[in-house]
Parts: structure tokens; C-alpha cells; sequence
């Protein structure tokens, strides 16, 4: 995979709160990814497609367009869907939802390179 692809990820990752970052197909199948060692990576990218497919689903049923993220809140953490291509999302999955603004920001400032390093692929 392309080390640019890893290294935009890592930047996610460097965020203490960060405990999972990932490229990921929009039938779940994993692209790429920087994460904890015990994060089960595949598992949870498999379930988090269908978030964005809901998302979409949604959006389509209320008549406000395609899907730009989707932010699910927990407890103990959070997790967020972007789409990038077509054919990916973003996926980021944090243990806390204190750093949410700076997930977002990083998420923002990163959009058009992890749209450019996943075409280089």
C-alpha cells in the first residue's frame, strides 16, 4: 500500500484520543490502516461501512444530499465516517470525545491528501 496513505493516517494516530485510523472501501474491506496493536481493524471496518450506508440512506430519504460525514458518539468515545473517493471513507475511531474539534480539523486539513494518496495507489 502507499506509504503516503500510512503516514496521512499516522498524523490521525498521533492524537492520544486516536485509537484507530483507516482507509476503508465502501463494502468494508480494509485499505489501510494505523492503530492500536489490540484494535481489531478488519472487524470494525466491516461494520462501520454500513454506518456510511445508513448515513447515506438517510440523506436520501430527506432530500439534503449526499453524505459529507457522519460523527456517531458513544460513552467512552467516538467514531467518524468521510467519505474520500467513490470507492472510500475515512474511518476514525477515538476513546474519547474531548479532542473532537481537533479529530475535525485534522479531518478537514487532510481531506484532498487522502483523496490524492489513495488515487496514487
Amino acid at each position: 500500500m502507499s506509504s503516503n496513505l500510512r503516514s496521512l493516517l499516522g498524523r490521525f494516530r498521533a492524537l492520544d484520543s486516536v485509537e484507530m485510523a483507516a482507509v476503508v472501501a465502501h463494502d468494508g474491506l480494509l485499505i489501510e490502516s494505523a492503530s492500536r496493536p489490540d484494535v481489531d481493524v478488519d472487524a470494525i471496518c466491516a461494520v462501520a461501512s454500513n454506518g456510511l450506508a445508513m448515513a447515506d440512506a438517510l440523506g436520501r430519504e430527506i432530500n439534503k444530499g449526499d453524505t459529507m460525514q457522519t460523527l456517531l458518539e458513544y460513552e467512552q468515545g467516538l467514531v467518524l465516517l468521510e467519505p474520500i473517493s467513490d470507492e472510500a471513507m475515512l474511518l476514525l475511531m477515538a476513546n474519547t470525545r474531548e479532542e473532537l474539534g481537533q479529530v475535525r480539523f485534522l479531518v478537514a486539513i487532510h481531506r484532498h491528501d487522502l483523496a490524492d494518496a489513495l488515487n496514487a495507489i
